[in-house]
């Protein structure tokens, strides 16, 4: 899949007046005892799966939050600041406006989690292994941005090797992509209801990304953003028998 983030892109109204949005299945946090989120770059745990993080510390979930690579493919920086270090601190800051306060970066290099697909693999493992019970989020496989596509793969293999709950979260699928699109997964989307609050934390959180959202030609520019302030999450869920499903 190849795309432009600096593109338009599809309109979330486009999406949103699509009927099928109104009957996909809804997630519940019931039974869940802690959460992990992957997130290829500082900010896609934001973008996809926010307000979900926010949901899980308001109801006491604990939550473990691993960034995979440094970020420092793209962004804006004053001078003298170096952008993997930029990154990191509004990581940092976001999960502390999630409430999330176990953060762990693996450091690897922006654009490359599939020359580093073993050592990443490795350290999913890793973690997964400390937290047995745990809902795993990731990106999506199928969202069509190389590091989110495999780092997707790497945690559908694992968890469909631990018989693991997944979550996948969509993020450049609602750019790229539309209600008709071929490749949308209608049949194994779900959301997740979010309440006033949770929307309020996500957008903090989203604020703190200052690379990614300000200057004059931002990264996450406003028409794009507009798919993420919805009042729900939607997440790809394929072992949705093992999940509370409304």
């Amino acid at each position: 899949m190849s795309f432009d983030a600096a593109d338009p892109g599809t309109a979330a109204r486009e999406w949103d007046a699509d009927p099928r949005w109104q009957r996909l299945p809804r997630l519940r946090l019931d039974g869940i005892d802690h959460v992990i989120v992957f997130a290829a770059h500082p900010d896609d745990e934001t973008l996809g799966a926010g307000g979900l993080l926010a949901s899980a510390r308001s109801a006491g979930i604990p939550v473990t939050f691993v960034v995979v690579t440094d970020g420092s493919g793209a962004g804006v920086v004053t001078p003298g600041e170096t952008l993997a270090a930029v990154r990191t601190a509004e990581a940092e800051a976001a999960a502390r406006d999630l409430g999330i306060d176990d953060v762990r970066f693996l450091g690897v290099t922006d654009g490359a989690i599939r020359e580093n697909r073993d050592l990443v693999a490795r350290a999913t493992g890793g973690i997964l292994s400390e937290f047995p019970r745990a809902l795993v989020v990731a990106p999506w496989q199928g969202d069509g941005h190389r590091d989110h596509r495999v780092l997707g793969e790497i945690t559908l293999e694992v968890c469909r090797r631990e018989q693991r709950q997944l979550w996948a979260y969509p993020i450049w699928l609602w750019h790229w992509g539309n209600p008709e699109h071929a490749n949308t997964p209608w049949s194994t989307m779900a959301t997740l209801p979010l309440t006033g609050d949770h929307v309020a934390a996500k957008a903090r959180a989203l604020g703190e990304y200052r690379s990614q959202v300000h200057g004059s030609a931002p990264v996450l520019h406003e028409r794009f953003l507009g798919h993420f302030q919805r009042p729900e999450e939607v997440f790809v869920v394929e072992n949705e028998g093992r999940v509370a499903v409304g």
